[in-house]
């Protein structure tokens, strides 16, 4: 049972000995009030006929340490991946497992196991006083009885329902089985940590040994991980799990099971473990997104033990490549980074996703370097400055709005007053050259991310219509409303990110990234599916333009480097503010891939680190991996498009002979407004919102 803790009241000016005092009586009065309101409560549930508790489970399944059957996962093929939780259990009898292990887990969770029954009022009034004396949960009061009910049969939540549940299994169980029985369930069932169900599944976890191998030191150990296996793991925090070890050899001495000498020798010994860690297999990251996506909608024990096949979305090719992919790259940022290799907790982390371009299908998805060294997951749950990464959408909106790749931009100096609050600021974006060239067209402005040029065409069109298309196109991340939106000043998700390409590749129509075709439970009944669902967020032809211009990023732009696919590509990198972020996104008409690379404490990775010369190569190696021979596919005009030849730098028609010419696509709508002169040079704007703007915003991006 959970004890009560009161906090003590203020504690004013009085001296300091009134204040013990004081704080002396408050705590005693607390304690027996709270002890009164204790036992009166056991009293009237352990007198209450169980028949009064209804829906409780039946003690036949006692027996049984794996309650349910693991949930499995398989590929788009169908093929197996694994389990969806890599739990560990191993039953093992009571006669196996050592004396001083069932001693030290004894002393530490139920010193009186062998003399009360179901609850130990007096082992619980005890928790209870001294929690309140210490104005804090230091000791808990329930039975081992009583936790052995919770793992087998209970939740863990707080309700005074659970409780009596609690009560009445364990009284039940109190007068079924034996006191060894008892123990040999528990022993055999209680969490470690880690996914290590029992303790031998945990000696296996933590020293990679049998339990019967178990020494003094790593016994105790293991002892005090049940009450929180997350905080006291040796894994996690070394320096809590030895406080905790000397915790429970303290016990052990206090309890009779240990001589002080030997407490001392055993608390002397470092902590030494061997992990046996059990892999997730080949897709980590992508593993526990299906799991908590399916948790929220099954719960999380019909997804962990009710047997279910989950079929995913998953290409395990394209997951092998996704992982090499990533793994390469940064190994060459490191190798590069000053020519100084770095400490594998000091080196980039890195992010991965692909797509099925047409569906929405999540083909491959990596969430970091090292899953064993950290969970979190970059492709998800990480949000980072796109910068010119977002810069298409900004594009795409023009594009809706008229404009066209042909449409002339004025590349020159520009400036707005932004007004802070306090006063008013100058903000005066710069390209990353810090060079001007004077007109250019929306193409060129996109291909080689020139900063002005994509400030002057918001600052032209207005920041609503680009967070309208944005919100279509899938992105949920709340979105600066000023001009330097434009270069990707809004942290996003990579997977959110991902969503807008998608509907780029696919002729605007955005289908929503998913990781689960179909849930089958037991019997071959379908708990859920899913499929693709299609929506036109954007006109095929504004779509096909901007990929027409991203295909031009690769072929004259910033993203040369992802030529060596071999295929028609269209794609963007982004580079934000002192190299902290790189990005680079691109798609053929089938795969959509993206892929991010920062420090998780955001900082450079190098001062000449840019996206196309890191990413891009990074992103093109696993293109070419995955796509491998399948058939080459270009990107087809839809029939609202017409093409035409035009000087590049000027916009205007030319003829093929002209060493400027480019072939350049245009909106049948649009044919009365080739060229235009979109804005003259300009010197100052206002800002759109000034109450939005939190202060200057940052002026480099690529």
């Amino acid at each position: 049972m959970s004890s009560l803790a009161r906090c003590v009241p203020g504690r004013g000016v009085l001296p300091v000995s009134l204040r013990q005092e004081r704080d002396r009586r408050i705590r005693w009065q607390a304690a027996a009030a709270t002890l009164f309101m204790l036992m009166s409560f056991v009293t009237a549930a352990w007198g209450a006929p169980l028949a009064q508790v209804e829906d409780l489970p039946h003690l036949l399944q006692l027996p049984i340490f794996q309650p349910g059957e693991p949930s499995i996962l398989y590929d788009d093929e169908g093929r197996v991946l694994g389990p969806i939780v890599p739990e560990y259990r191993a039953f093992v009898p009571l006669s196996r497992i050592s004396l001083k292990l069932r001693q030290a887990i004894i002393a530490a969770e139920d010193a009186r196991f062998y003399e009360h029954g179901a609850v130990d009022l007096r082992g619980m009034a005890r928790a209870t006083i001294k929690n309140l004396m210490a104005a804090s949960v230091k000791e808990g009061g329930s039975t081992i009885t009583q936790q052995l009910t919770k793992t087998l049969f209970l939740s863990h939540e707080r309700t005074l329902e659970r409780k009596l549940k609690e009560l009445g299994l364990a009284r039940e169980i109190e007068q079924s089985y034996t006191k060894d029985q008892i123990l040999e369930m528990y022993l055999n069932s209680i969490y470690f940590g880690h996914g290590a169900y029992g303790v031998e599944a945990a000696a296996r976890t933590y020293f990679s040994k049998s339990v019967t191998d178990l020494t003094l030191p790593e016994a105790a150990l293991l002892a005090g991980l049940p009450r929180a296996p997350g905080r006291y793991s040796p894994l996690i925090d070394v320096k809590r799990a030895k406080a905790r070890r000397k915790y429970v050899l303290d016990r052990m001495v206090a309890t009779g099971a240990l001589k002080q000498a030997q407490a001392s020798r055993a608390n002397l010994t470092p902590i030494s473990v061997n992990p046996m860690f059990r892999s997730k297999g080949i897709a980590p990251w992508f593993v526990d997104y299906v799991r908590q996506q399916l948790d929220v909608r099954l719960g999380p024990v019909l997804v962990r033990q009710g047997g279910l096949k989950i079929y995913t979305t998953l290409n395990a090719g394209m997951q092998r490549a996704a992982v090499k992919a990533i793994s390469r790259g940064i190994a060459e940022i490191v190798k590069r980074k000053d020519g100084q290799k770095e400490s594998g907790s000091a080196a980039p982390e890195g992010a991965l996703i692909a797509l099925d371009a047409r569906t929405g299908e999540i083909k491959a998805l990596v969430g970091g370097l090292n899953y064993g060294r950290s969970q979190f997951n970059r492709a998800v749950q990480a949000r980072r400055q796109p910068g010119s990464a977002f810069k298409p959408l900004v594009y795409a909106a023009a594009f809706e709005r008229g404009l066209t790749p042909a449409t002339i931009l004025d590349d020159a100096p520009i400036s707005f007053e932004i007004d802070t609050g306090k006063r008013s600021e100058t903000w005066a974006p710069e390209n990353v050259d810090r060079k001007y060239r004077g007109p250019v067209t929306l193409r060129r402005a996109l291909e080689e991310s020139i900063n002005v040029p994509t400030i002057r065409l918001i600052a032209a069109i207005g920041v609503d219509p680009v967070i309208d298309l944005a919100h279509r196109l899938g992105i949920t991340s709340e979105l600066r409303r000023e001009y330097a939106m434009a270069l990707g000043v809004s942290e996003v998700s990579l997977l959110e990110l991902m969503s807008a390409y998608q509907a780029f590749a696919n002729r605007g129509i955005l289908s929503p990234p998913f990781a689960v075709r179909r849930v089958v439970g037991p019997g071959e009944i379908v708990l859920e599916e899913q499929f693709p669902q299609p929506q036109q967020v954007m006109r095929e032809e504004v779509a096909f333009v901007l990929t027409s211009v991203l295909e031009g990023v690769v072929e004259r732009g910033t993203g040369k480097a992802a030529k060596r696919v071999g295929r028609p590509v269209a794609a963007k990198t982004g580079t934000t503010q002192a190299a902290e972020d790189l990005w680079f996104l691109g798609y053929t008409p089938s795969v959509v891939a993206g892929i991010w690379l920062g420090y998780d404490q955001r900082r450079s990775i190098g001062s000449h680190e840019t996206a196309g010369k890191v990413a891009a190569p990074i992103w093109a190696d696993f293109m070419r991996q995955s796509l491998g021979d399948s058939p080459v596919e270009s990107f087809l005009p839809p029939d609202g498009v017409y093409q035409t030849v035009v000087n590049r730098r000027t916009g205007q028609p030319t003829s093929s002979n002209d060493p400027e010419a480019i072939k350049e696509y245009f909106i049948r709508a649009q044919e009365g407004l080739l060229p235009s002169v979109l804005l003259p040079p300009m010197t100052n704007f206002s800002s759109p919102r000034p109450s939005d703007n939190a202060g200057v915003p940052p002026h480099l991006s690529r």
